[in-house]
């Protein structure tokens, strides 16, 4: 049997909140029956488990020219897809193949341009090209055209293209302070007032919230990053910045945000949006999101969305993302109770890729890779472990990065005492000492307890004896 309104139902089935809060700010429909299907497209789009069912009796040619209109509508904001019409004709006017209707839509590009637009630098680029291409060929009166348009914005194109660098330079230390620890706030202002800057392009804007992002998550100052996304959040349903690259991007580090804030409903929504695509942060915002479905008990589903996307992420050649992605995995068949699993992929990877793992994702890797072992009751193998990598020396020097917990430790304690080489108030002083030292921070407090309710599991006396010591200190 037919099914009705097939190819509207995929189309608008994609369709992302930003996108459909966009057309509705953008329609003009006096039609009402128009109305009421965009409103229930976004409606839809906002609601990823109640999908509400569209009218059937309404022509179906309606449903067909909407379709056309939302596509139409969200292609002529599309920044990713001007970008590659700049370099087609930039293409095209350096090789002599530009046809003469392209040449009629460049100019009109030009001669109708507002300031400032999200790839306002290349096609910048472009018209100087044209320049050399019309004047070359005595074509005056277009060439009069780009020229002044070259001229009128010489000083924006001289500005953004500081601001390009200065960004690469603030990225470099922005980087350089993830990994060792260390203040990057003086870059704060500066970004900061990239982003607010409505006069500059887009790419830069948002390049600057790109490096903010990762400024406030280094710092945990994730009250900052909030009034930063809820600014942009106004900015793309406004259609600023607007590609589905940067709706999902955008998507996975409201996952983050949220996560940190312990909101893991709203966490959880974000994530199944930014899954959606698979481009090259596809493993990335896979790992955040199985993490979000681990925190909310959600293990099975976890684990059949990494089963699914293991093979794709044997091909990834980026050891961040692949290293994060297996250490969750690991994580899960732990938390199915499928340590042994656990420990088998873990020991596979590692034989492979010890020296990326210990350069760039040791404690997501190694905390995975442990607990599996001491669900195990393999203590003696976890001392061997720790010895063999030096993983007491690299917890210490991670203690001073914002981001530290001392689950990783702990474990290594549990394993001592059971082992013998320490007894029960040596391990009990150390997760009171270290839990006081983060007791400030509401998050690593939520985090923290969850790590108590575990390892009582493994060491019940020794967890009910710190945490009443805890509380008897008021924490």
């Amino acid at each position: 049997m037919k099914v009705k309104l097939k190819k509207f139902s995929a189309f608008v089935r994609e369709i992302l909140p930003h996108e459909a809060d966009y057309l509705m700010s953008v329609h003009q429909f006096e039609d009402r029956q128009k109305l009421d299907i965009l409103l229930r497209v976004q409606a839809n789009a906002h609601d990823q488990r109640q999908k509400a069912p569209f009218n059937l009796s309404i022509d179906k040619r309606k449903y067909s020219s909407l379709m056309q209109w939302m596509q139409k509508k969200l292609d002529d904001i599309d920044v990713d897809k001007f970008f590659e019409w700049i370099n087609e004709m930039d293409r095209k006017v350096i090789t002599d193949a530009i046809s003469v209707e392209e040449e009629r839509k460049l100019l009109r590009r030009i001669k109708n341009y507002r300031h400032p637009i999200h790839n306002f630098m290349k096609l910048y680029e472009l018209a100087i090209n044209f320049r050399h291409f019309l004047l070359i060929r005595l074509r005056y009166n277009e060439y009069k055209v780009v020229n002044q348009f070259i001229e009128r914005y010489q000083e924006e194109y001289l500005r953004s293209k500081e601001v390009n660098h200065k960004l690469h330079e603030a990225t470099v230390l922005l980087i350089d302070q993830f990994n060792k620890s260390g203040s990057s706030q003086e870059w704060e202002e500066w970004l900061l007032s990239c982003f607010n800057d409505s006069q500059l392009d887009g790419f830069n804007r948002y390049m600057s919230v790109v490096r903010l992002t990762f400024l406030y998550f280094n710092s945990r100052e994730f009250d900052k990053l909030k009034d930063v996304y809820d600014q942009l959040d106004e900015l793309l349903a406004a259609g600023k910045f607007y590609t589905r690259r940067i709706l999902y991007n955008y998507y996975a580090n409201r996952l983050m945000l949220h996560s940190k804030f312990d909101v893991l409903q709203q966490a959880e929504e974000y994530g199944h949006l930014s899954i959606r695509q698979r481009n090259s942060d596809h493993i990335q915002y896979l790992s955040n999101f199985s993490a979000i479905l681990i925190r909310r008990g959600k293990i099975e589903e976890a684990l059949a969305l990494l089963k699914e996307s293991f093979s794709e992420v044997q091909k990834s050649s980026n050891f961040f993302h692949k290293i994060g992605f297996t250490s969750f995995y690991v994580k899960c068949l732990n938390l199915n109770n499928q340590p042994g699993r656990g420990e088998l992929l873990a020991e596979g990877f590692m034989r492979i890729y010890s020296k990326e793992i210990l350069e760039q994702r040791w404690y997501s890797f190694f905390s995975a890779y442990i607990q599996s072992l001491i669900m195990q009751n393999k203590t003696d193998k976890v001392i061997r472990v720790f010895k063999k990598y030096g993983l007491i020396a690299k917890d210490q020097e991670d203690r001073n990065k914002d981001i530290y917990l001392p689950t990783i430790r702990w474990y290594y304690e549990i394993a001592l005492l059971k082992e013998k080489r320490i007894d029960q108030d040596e391990l009990i002083n150390s997760i009171v000492e270290l839990s006081r030292e983060h007791q400030a921070d509401r998050h690593k407090s939520f985090i923290l307890e969850k790590v108590f309710s575990e390892l009582e599991n493994y060491v019940p006396r020794s967890i009910v004896r710190a945490r009443a010591i805890l509380h008897a200190r008021g924490q």
